[in-house]
């Protein structure tokens, strides 16, 4: 699959015209994520924190195995701060890429990787930034995941969680018992929380979440579909 260079609004009409049929219904709400392995994708270290933190420190509470891959930004720096969000979060696995931010799309070896990790670590579900978010790294993410999913032949849950683009989600799932855990972990980005208040940011829109979707004082919200159907949305957003 060929990746755009940037997100069109052709592009975000296909992606709803594909989600439609979803968002007919009532979004279903969780107390807790649905059990099993779960393998977490994060363009860039936080985007896991930010996006699906509370959701990851649930699955950890539950006892599910969880694997996170970084793929670019991997400095000495920030794997340290990620280092300690992870113990926070409960990650029990984690990969750590070479390549550099703003450079994801220029490495298409990247799907291979990411299929063997899939044929390796079988994950029950996968989260990722939604493929309506505008960072090209965090497309070009849903582009690999998407090619994996076809190389792989295996089939999973997805769900795309929300960093820079707020989505038009299908699942919310409360995390008001792992609120204060999320926090910390995000507070351990000082590299980012100094240029960006993603402490306030995630804190509003995880409260917005949970008011507006009656899921809990705080809830993450997600585009959750078979991987199968994921791909499909991706490939009639971008004609591929």
């Amino acid at each position: 699959m060929k990746l755009p260079k940037r997100l069109k609004w052709k592009h975000v009409s296909a992606l709803y015209e594909a989600i439609a049929p979803a968002l007919k219904a009532s979004p279903a709400k969780l107390d807790s994520p649905e059990p099993g392995k779960v393998l977490v994708l994060a363009p860039h270290i936080d985007d896991e924190s930010i996006g699906c933190g509370g959701a990851i420190i649930k699955h950890a509470m539950q006892g599910d195995p969880v694997m996170a891959v970084y793929f670019a930004g991997c400095t000495p720096e920030r794997r340290k701060e990620a280092d300690a969000a992870i113990s926070i979060l409960g990650i029990s696995e984690k990969i750590f890429l070479e390549y550099e931010d703003k450079s994801l799309g220029s490495h298409p070896e990247i799907a291979e990787k990411l299929a063997a990790t899939i044929r390796e670590f079988r994950p029950d579900t996968v989260y990722l930034p939604s493929l309506f978010d505008r960072h090209n790294d965090h497309l070009a993410v849903n582009n690999y995941l998407c090619v994996a999913q076809k190389k792989s032949g295996l089939d999973f849950t997805v769900c795309a969680y929300e960093v820079w683009t707020p989505l038009v989600p299908n699942l919310a799932v409360d995390i008001s018992a792992a609120m204060d855990r999320k926090i910390k972990a995000v507070s351990a980005f000082k590299s980012q929380t100094a240029v960006n208040d993603w402490v306030s940011a995630v804190e509003g829109l995880n409260r917005f979440r949970g008011i507006t979707m009656a899921c809990g004082k705080y809830a993450e919200a997600f585009i959750r579909h078979s991987a199968a159907k994921y791909r499909q949305m991706w490939e009639k957003a971008f004609n591929v």
